[in-house]
């Protein structure tokens, strides 16, 4: 813990506690509009509203820069796709059907989930501590998603809304790895924005599709409140935050706090939707936070 001598460093850590708590405030929150508001229009507002945030702010940027952006337009809306369309929409239809406590659990696995598809799709080398963190989190995933049921593991009997949180999970992850192929010219918010813009772009079918189907939003002055939260909160301000973060501490002692958002989410979850922390959950996040530890070793 630094000291007041340190005093320099507080605001970074607390910068990354700050952002971490944002992130969580996602989970919970698409959890409670379960009946409200469906998944997909969820998505697609929050992030319009992000991008009619940022693009005032960055558009000189884009403007200077709009060769370039034709130039990799391709990745920037592969990016898009897989980090608000797909991860957005599959884990607000999981989380609007299980828990918030087991959409926190399961996320909790992202970096290790990053670390397979790295090694998957690019070939990263992946060390035997780190195939051994993976099995750990992959038991501790399957506890969770079987409620605990040996049977449930056995006979393949998971249920969809968990699976589908599991699904954007993987998304992340392959969105996490497709970074690497972005433009390093841009970064930062107007990254963000033009991300933003194609993943609103590729989610509008999507809800349009939702619509026909008799899912409709049935939220009032709630649902607003809703999307200008998940906009202002884990959308700009955790990014704000973490950004900070980064900048300071550097991007594994950062990434180290990202590890709590599961930890704020599930209590939220308990003081706000009522929701109860079973025995097996305890033992899934056991294996995942050994399994993250582990991860977290290998680093040095």
């Amino acid at each position: 813990m630094p000291s007041p001598a340190d005093g320099k460093l507080a605001h970074p850590y607390l910068a990354a506690l700050g952002a971490a708590a944002c992130f969580s405030g996602n989970i919970v929150v698409g959890r409670a509009m379960q009946g409200l508001i469906p998944p997909f229009a969820l998505t697609f507002w929050r992030w319009l509203l992000v991008v009619a945030i940022l693009l005032p702010i960055t558009a000189p940027t884009l403007w200077r820069r709009r060769a370039l952006i034709r130039r990799h337009w391709p990745v920037l809306a592969a990016l898009g796709f897989g980090s608000v369309t797909l991860y957005n929409g599959f884990f607000y239809l999981g989380v609007q059907q299980s828990s918030a406590i087991n959409g926190a659990l399961i996320t909790s696995s992202i970096p290790l989930l990053i670390a397979l598809c790295a090694w998957f799709i690019a070939r990263d080398p992946l060390s035997s501590r780190q195939a051994a963190a993976i099995g750990l989190s992959l038991l501790g995933i399957l506890t969770i998603l079987a409620r605990g049921d040996p049977a449930a593991v056995l006979g393949i009997e998971f249920g969809a809304a968990d699976l589908w949180i599991l699904a954007a999970c993987l998304c992340w992850g392959l969105y996490s790895v497709l970074l690497r192929y972005s433009p390093p010219e841009l970064n930062g918010l107007p990254f963000l924005c033009l991300t933003s813009l194609a993943g609103v772009l590729t989610t509008l079918p999507v809800y349009a599709w939702e619509r026909t189907t008799g899912a409709v939003i049935t939220a009032g002055a709630t649902g607003i409140g809703a999307i200008i939260f998940l906009a202002l909160v884990p959308a700009l301000g955790a990014y704000f935050l973490y950004a900070k973060a980064v900048l300071a501490l550097g991007p594994t002692r950062a990434g180290i706090f990202l590890n709590l958002t599961p930890v704020f989410a599930i209590a939220a979850a308990i003081l706000l939707l009522d929701e109860v922390l079973q025995g097996y959950h305890l033992f899934g996040v056991t294996m995942i936070a050994l399994a993250l530890g582990l991860n977290a070793r290998n680093r040095k």
